[in-house]
């Protein structure tokens, strides 16, 4: 193994280390034994929720189930979300870095079911429309959803039923499920399968974003972005601040990171992708703070993905209009909560609540890398602080964000705070704000949905 320094230490390692009380050396190679393998039912050609979540399952698992992503998938099926360059879901899988199916490999294995594909003792089924995603146990035959369908809740479905396998997996949570589990993204407030909780069909979506931060939340944000219907013919801008480049320890998270991307700036890399999906870009390569302030023509609406109060603080004195702010849990208990907040005009002032730095702080036995003097001293005092992040906690973060936006665009209730927990995700935290939710997003713009079968 190459020497380990603080910019190719893997976060996600960090977490197996806690949790078994073993060596960094000994935490990957427990990773690389296991598997994910994923099994799709015919459903799938026809739900752009159910093959954003398959994709969303291929990206994030990749980075946990680290043995490798089996798919097994028939052949030739219609591309339901938007890839440029491919006509087939198959092709988009394969580009992915998933492998096709040849039977369950040595290791430890975890198993998907994606509609209604062939029942497995041992497999749980995720199931997905526009608005709410859910994961059933074995055996438990449930309606598929028939909301709208588009990748939002999709992207929530899969990144959360790879953080169930994972964590089920590495033995950091025993919680099995045993009955459906489910979340509408529309009203989290309500049981998934309410009438009221399907949501509304989705007709427009904004015109500008500003992206705040880079890291595994901001590139989970342009993730999902990417495979919303927006329309070539009426580009989206968006904004993409950050000045960090991209480093080894990155690709355990970041959605959009690969090998071949170390040493590229992350604004590069999340315009690479964004443009070849037809959106415009405005890259800003310096630090968010007390002197950045938008202009008039600038976007209103910003999803915020940082990771330091210092930036924080400042997010209701730029001249946004909203801002959707997501904070993830660092430490073994918490790595997988998720907090959200929106500014401006809320009951608590950014300022008030990061004034300091979280008290969900991620330390680390020193004996884990044994003596604490000399160079393994050093690297300690480096990582020590280090969170433990993942690409599925950033995945289902960036569905909740997106939807804040979505939400306040087809007239729902502004949600002013929300809480989850992945391996708990039956109990979220609720806090609503009564206003014109719409008026706040108004002036941002709206570009009208791209309808299947049309050029994209």
């Amino acid at each position: 193994m190459e020497r380990l320094t603080a910019q190719n230490f893997d976060r996600l390692a960090k977490a197996i280390m806690e949790r078994h009380g073993v060596s960094y050396s000994r935490a990957r190679e427990m990773l690389g034994a296991l598997h994910l393998r994923l099994i799709c039912g015919e459903e799938i050609r026809e739900s752009a929720a159910l093959q954003a979540a398959l994709l969303t399952a291929i990206n994030t698992g990749k980075r946990a189930f680290r043995g490798g992503v089996t798919v097994s998938l028939a052949k030739n099926v219609p591309l339901r979300v938007p890839w440029p360059g491919a006509a087939t879901l198959n092709e988009v899988v394969f580009a992915l870095g998933a492998k096709e199916d040849r039977g369950t490999p040595v290791g430890i294995t975890k198993s998907l079911l994606f509609g209604d594909a062939q029942d497995m003792i041992d497999a749980n089924r995720v199931v997905c429309d526009g608005w709410r995603a859910a994961l059933l146990p074995p055996g438990v035959k449930t309606t598929l959803l028939a909301g709208p369908d588009f990748a939002l809740g999709g992207v929530f479905a899969g990144a959360f039923a790879v953080a169930q396998a994972f964590l089920n997996a590495a033995e950091i949570s025993h919680r099995e499920i045993s009955e459906p589990v489910g979340l509408s993204l529309w009203r989290p407030d309500l049981f998934w399968l309410d009438g009221n909780a399907a949501g509304p069909p989705l007709h427009s979506l904004p015109a500008k974003l500003w992206l705040l931060g880079l890291g595994h939340l901001g590139q989970a944000y342009g993730w999902l972005l990417g495979l919303l219907p927006f329309s070539s013919k009426t580009p989206t801008t968006i904004y993409l601040q950050d000045f960090d480049i991209v480093e080894e320890g990155n690709w355990s998270a970041g959605l959009f990171c690969e090998p071949r991307h170390v040493g590229k700036l992350k604004t590069r890399l999340a315009a690479e992708w964004l443009e070849l999906r037809g959106f415009r870009t405005r890259l800003i390569e310096r630090a968010f703070d007390e002197e950045t302030k938008r202009s008039t023509d600038e976007p209103r609406v910003a999803l915020c993905g940082f990771d330091n109060p210092e930036a924080r603080q400042v997010l209701e004195e730029v001249g946004f209009e909203l801002v959707v702010d997501a904070g993830l849990g660092a430490s073994l208990d918490h790595f997988d909560r998720i907090v959200l907040r929106t500014f401006p005009g809320a009951s608590q002032k950014a300022r008030g609540i990061y004034r300091s730095p979280a008290a969900d702080v991620a330390t680390m036995n020193p004996a884990l890398f044994g003596e604490a003097d000399g160079e393994c001293g050093i690297v300690f005092q480096e990582i020590a602080g280090k969170a433990i992040s993942s690409s599925f906690t950033g995945a289902c973060a960036s569905a909740l964000v997106v939807s804040e936006v979505l939400r306040a665009m087809h007239g729902g209730r502004r949600r002013e705070f929300l809480s989850v927990q992945l391996r708990d995700l039956e109990r979220p935290s609720n806090q609503y704000r009564d206003e014109n939710y719409q008026l706040r997003v108004a002036r941002n713009g709206s570009v009208i949905v791209c309808e299947r079968g049309t050029a994209n």
